[in-house]
């Protein structure tokens, strides 16, 4: 199953990569970042922040944390800030740290 970019401000030209969103392929093309393909796919309510509300980008520059998603196993990761890579597997309304044998 996919998630179609039916958002893309142009057309992506070049070689593309896969990675896959909430368990869905999703076509990408190196150098952008996770939360371009994010957005392209229409993908707006990211995370939830420490009060449990739904939570999407707001500044699209790594300063206010409102992107926070999981990314390949790793919680609390800025989509805004993450470049895409082959194979890249984000979880989004997941940003939890799993406090399981923390103290």
């Amino acid at each position: 199953m996919s998630l179609y970019r039916n958002y893309d401000i142009q057309p992506l030209q070049g070689e593309m990569l896969t990675m896959y969103i909430d368990g869905h392929t999703v076509p990408a093309a190196p150098g952008e970042t996770v939360l371009s393909v994010l957005s392209a796919v229409g993908l707006r309510r990211l995370s939830r922040n420490d009060n449990q509300q739904l939570a999407g980008s707001y500044c699209g520059m790594g300063v206010c944390y409102c992107c926070l998603v999981r990314i390949d196993g790793r919680y609390k990761r800025r989509a805004c800030q993450t470049l895409v890579r082959s194979g890249m597997t984000v979880e989004t309304v997941s940003n939890r740290l799993n406090t399981q044998g923390l103290r």
